[in-house]
């Protein structure tokens, strides 16, 4: 077979069989600082995306919003965009250069976290973090392929859990350093140019943590790109762009439709476009939520439509995901399960700051240092449960997902029925130690559903679907509960109402999955005409 072509950005090429020679050994030294880079990048993604937790309390207090306006800016505002931008964002990174992509998304979500420390009102702090959605998309997907080739292939496990630090890490720090913030604005504002003080303190948490990105996205614009081959006919980045989005992005998908289906594809789009628009409208008009509604609107349409697309596009990878009944049952128990334990843990710090009448500072320190400890032991201990387990039975992961659905049920009860703020910490270590064990089951599982071409597009599928329902709906659930009760235990205890419907989901999916084998796998492809 001839040699593929590989473009490396800059006019030069080589060939495919000399990239794979030059990165399959060894990594280079310049791959660990490409790493480093990467590695702060995503503690920064997770920084800027749940400093709103810690600031939440206080921004309630300052712009005098109600719990349910709380919990779409904490979920809804920023999961809607970040999945419908993320479902195009995986197949975008294949196709131009990802250093440079993700430079820009870095950017993009680290500008629009400072920007909401300029906002005055619900709706500019709503659209700021929307943006933050939008740029955040482009993270993992850049990341992930760039460190699969800067890295040799039996280092990549290890790579790829020194890359998961910035995640555990920068969850912690925006805790701590938002409730240090919180707390001694007014003094640390003495010692910073004049004007500084007339900044709230929340607006001050979301200034110090957004701008230090905006500065890193230049290191990252400078990685060097790694060579990898060209898959396709070389297209212009506004080509590559517009052809991805218009998948997912309303209204491009129409046009997207027509091209790939014709005028019946396109009719059937508008009808869902109408039913979507309906229902949007009247729930909207029921709660008076209209940002709200709007957003799950948008991602309803915009996933439902990606699966149209991509069952047009792709038929073997549509008949072995969301048209695999194993597969759409697995998802909907890990989203709704997903909903249950995220809100929990959304509304955990500005309960213990309302009900408990714990200091921020305090509540940022120990909630930080207890979700990033009992988070890595999570995912640990649960991988090596389920791959163990999996040894004898293949339900293993649906197994695993009802312990970490089930497990939490007494820590949640603690959290909520406690005065004392040391049983709250050992309850919700507890709680996050017990509902984030089925991730790494969840995740080999996907891949074992599928075949190997399918499984970057399956994996960030999977994921973008649990968070756009996860956090699309759940916070909003329970500050909406809680604003109709007048109570945020009434609120979070309304979740559980979540639990039961999961549970049934895990069961229907482990009833499927002992009869899934590689043989039915390839056999459904094969009939939805994969060439195997």
């Amino acid at each position: 077979m001839a040699d593929q072509t590989v473009d490396l950005g800059s006019g030069a090429s080589q060939t495919g069989e000399s990239v794979v020679s030059a990165f399959k050994d060894k990594a280079q030294p310049y791959a660990y600082y490409a790493l480093f880079l990467l590695v702060i990048a995503n503690f920064f993604n997770y920084i800027d995306r749940q400093i709103v937790t810690i600031v939440a309390q206080a921004i309630k207090a300052d712009l005098g919003l109600t719990d349910a306006q709380l919990g779409f800016l904490m979920g809804t505002a920023f999961a809607v965009l970040y999945g419908v931008v993320g479902l195009s964002m995986g197949r975008i990174s294949d196709a131009i250069s990802r250093t440079k992509l993700m430079a820009a998304g870095l950017a993009l979500w680290s500008a629009m976290t400072a920007l909401c420390g300029f906002a005055v009102n619900f709706a500019g702090l709503a659209a700021a973090r929307i943006g933050v959605g939008i740029g955040e998309a482009a993270a993992n997907p850049c990341s992930h392929s760039l460190l699969s080739d800067y890295f040799p292939a039996r280092n990549r496990s290890a790579v790829f859990g020194t890359y998961m630090l910035g995640t555990h890490f920068g969850g912690a720090t925006s805790l701590f350093l938002g409730g240090v913030i919180l707390e001694h604005w007014g003094d640390l504002c003495q010692r910073l140019p004049s004007g500084a003080c007339g900044v709230a303190n929340w607006q001050a948490a979301f200034l110090a943590v957004g701008i230090p990105g905006v500065l890193l996205a230049l290191l990252v614009a400078g990685l060097r790109e790694p060579p990898r081959p060209r898959l396709e006919p070389a297209v212009s980045v506004g080509r590559v762009v517009t052809r991805e989005m218009s998948a997912a992005v309303p209204p491009f998908t129409l046009f997207n439709l027509f091209q790939i289906g014709g005028w019946p594809a396109t009719v059937r789009n508008l009808v869902l476009a109408g039913v979507v628009i309906i229902a949007a409208t009247a729930v909207g008009a029921l709660t008076g939520d209209w940002p709200q509604w709007i957003a799950v609107g948008i991602g309803v349409y915009s996933v439902t439509t990606w699966g149209q697309v991509l069952s047009r596009r792709d038929r073997p990878l549509f008949k072995l995901t969301f048209g695999c009944p194993t597969f759409a049952l697995m998802l909907a128990g890990a989203a709704t399960m997903a909903c249950f334990s995220g809100t929990v843990h959304m509304w955990a710090i500005p309960y213990a700051m309302r009900e408990l009448a714990i200091a921020p500072s305090k509540v940022g320190l120990f909630l930080g240092l207890a979700s990033a400890v009992s988070s890595a032991l999570a995912v640990i201990i649960g991988g090596l449960l389920t791959d163990r387990w999996k040894r004898r039975d293949v339900r293993a992961p649906i197994w695993v997902g009802m312990i970490s659905l089930l497990g939490p049920i007494p820590a949640l009860v603690v959290m909520l029925q406690t005065t004392d703020f040391g049983v709250f910490v050992a309850g919700y270590f507890t709680f996050t130690l017990l509902c984030m064990g089925w991730a790494g089951g969840f995740g080999a599982l996907v891949q074992d559903l599928v075949l190997p071409r399918m499984r970057g597009t399956a994996s960030a599928a999977f994921s973008l679907v649990i968070i756009l329902v996860a956090s699309g709906i759940g916070p909003y659930w329970a500050g909406k509960i809680s604003s109709l009760s007048g109570s945020l235990t009434t609120g979070l205890y309304s979740m559980l109402a979540l639990v039961p419907v999961s549970a049934g989901i895990f069961l229907l999916a482990a009833a499927r999955l002992k009869h899934e084998s590689p043989e039915t796998r390839r056999a459904r492809a094969r009939a939805a005409g994969e060439a195997l």
